[in-house]
């Protein structure tokens, strides 16, 4: 696995998108309907180019249990949620977490 040549994809809103792309993120797809970021996630969940796909928490709050289910069980790209516009939700996944699932290990911060 070649980290360096791993990219990053992120799906959102204009906002969160414009945000991303400001940092040097080559890879938006601004969506607006849930059923076309949904299905925008799942091409990208197919994409071996990716290493992790950025996407925010209402989009998936959203998706079918189907998608739900394959962004927890994806190791690579891994799915990492933001808050969206209107706020974070109160089951967001911690980023410990995430790493936990995606390397098999866990970090502790000291």
């Amino acid at each position: 696995m070649d980290l360096e040549k791993e990219e990053i994809a992120v799906v959102g809103g204009s906002f969160v998108v414009a945000g991303f792309r400001l940092a040097g993120v080559d890879r938006t797809f601004i969506v607006s309907e849930s059923a076309e970021s949904c299905k925008k996630i799942n091409e990208l969940l197919d994409d071996q180019t990716l290493g992790i796909i950025i996407t925010t928490e209402k989009i998936v709050e959203e998706c079918d249990r189907k998608t739900k289910q394959r962004i927890e069980a994806a190791a690579k790209p891994i799915v990492i949620t933001v808050p969206g516009m209107e706020g974070p939700l109160e089951q967001s996944e911690s980023i410990s977490k995430l790493i936990k699932r995606a390397l098999g290990i866990e970090l502790k911060v000291q």
